[in-house]
């Protein structure tokens, strides 16, 4: 590959140039006719080839960047938009979204509206920052009714508003009832920063494979474009079925066993579950790319902890040596990913995981570790079809 030619590179030329053609123009001294015309053509040309450097790395998907690189035009996006259309246009955040539940333990102060607008928040966090949602219709508790579920989305779009289970805990807004008390049962789901570089990269990707149509890869890449998607698994089952005569309640005479083939996606977000509105809005982008009359069904992911300990030596003529002896966390973080970046169904092998975080800290990565050994789990574990593994407590001991 063609490399580009310094302004030093474009001197060292004009010189060299110039003095085989006259050789007795030898001061290049600095201020000189000759390095001041020499130093003015050098800029120029390396001005302009930068410039078209630029330029063509643009026409490149993975060369073209936006604005974190930027820091202003996106030119990712201006790529795929003009090659394939809005629908490749770079997705921005979304909000995290789901149900809350109000209750009361009498119903001693009467109505009680709970207005759409009104505010829920979890507790404020080490910075003293509360994550916010708002309710999404008007619901009430009356004479009789001591507890009501709202659907409800975060006030600022991003990941950071996937809370987990029971975090909501506050009533922002003021109720006619100060007895209400409000939780969320299931983890907020679907919210999603505004995406990098590499991330949009590969939802362009996904959706050039979703063009393929209904096959599997394309379902599937197909589901991980939908915003709050993280992980997503395609799967054919098929239905043992034989043809039936209605009238008489039998199968038709001489009829045989055939099967029907349908496809189950399992989607999981960054907690390894998904709401039902996640669901529902990736069942929403199947049916427009699935074949006509193949039943394809979205279902959710359910998520399973895998506690992940090991114990390692480091290696103390590795570059990282004394920060890893005094915190392991970045190790750490490898291994939460490695399971993290675990598809839907897949097994946690311990041997394959080892060889994974060694790739990363062992000799053939940055060589600050000679051995891993696994704590636990005391043995591979075994996901279903429909789980999702998960980190759970993931440390070196």
């Amino acid at each position: 590959m063609a490399e580009i030619i310094s302004r030093q590179q474009f001197y060292d030329m004009f010189i060299t140039e110039l003095q085989s053609v006259q050789a007795t123009l030898t001061d290049t001294s600095e201020g000189s006719v000759i390095d001041i015309m020499a130093g003015v053509t050098a800029q120029l040309l390396s001005t302009v080839s930068l410039l078209a450097a630029d330029e063509f790395s643009k026409t490149f998907f993975d060369s073209a960047h936006g604005p974190e690189v930027t820091g202003g035009a996106d030119d990712l996006q201006t790529l795929a938009v003009d090659h394939f259309g809005d629908a490749f246009a770079r997705p921005a955040a979304s909000k995290s979204g789901g149900t809350v539940t109000f209750s009361r333990a009498a119903a001693t102060a009467g109505l009680c509206t709970i207005a759409a607008g009104t505010v829920v928040e979890t507790a404020a966090n080490a910075s003293g920052v509360k994550t916010r949602f708002v309710t999404l219709a008007d619901v009430e508790l009356d004479i009789g009714i001591l507890t009501i579920n709202a659907t409800v989305a975060a006030e600022t779009a991003g990941a950071a508003g996937n809370v987990l289970a029971a975090k909501i805990v506050t009533i922002g807004t003021t109720l006619t009832d100060s007895s209400v008390v409000v939780t969320n049962a299931a983890a907020m789901s679907g919210g999603e920063d505004a995406e990098l570089d590499a991330t949009y990269r590969g939802t362009i990707r996904s959706l050039l494979q979703s063009l393929k149509g209904a096959t599997l890869s394309a379902l599937q890449a197909k589901a991980l474009t939908v915003p709050g998607v993280t992980t997503a698994t395609a799967i054919e089952n098929q239905i043992v079925a034989i043809e039936y005569d209605i009238g008489t309640s039998l199968p038709v005479v001489g009829a045989d066993y055939f099967r029907i083939p349908y496809a189950k996606i399992y989607i999981a977000d960054v907690n390894g579950a998904a709401s039902s509105t996640l669901v529902d809005d990736t069942q929403d982008a199947i049916d427009l790319v699935r074949a006509a009359g193949v039943l394809v069904e979205v279902l959710a992911a359910i998520a399973q902890e895998v506690d992940w300990t090991a114990a390692i030596t480091l290696n103390p003529a590795g570059p990282n040596f004394a920060a890893l002896s005094a915190n392991p966390a970045p190790i750490e973080s490898t291994m939460s990913d490695y399971i993290q970046d675990l598809g839907i169904g897949t097994d946690f092998v311990r041997s394959t995981a080892a060889a994974a975080i060694l790739a990363v800290w062992g000799p053939a990565g940055t060589n600050d570790i000679t051995t891993f050994t696994h704590a636990t789990p005391v043995g591979d574990v075994d996901a279903a079809a429909n789980e999702k593994l998960i980190p759970g407590t993931v440390e070196i001991v």
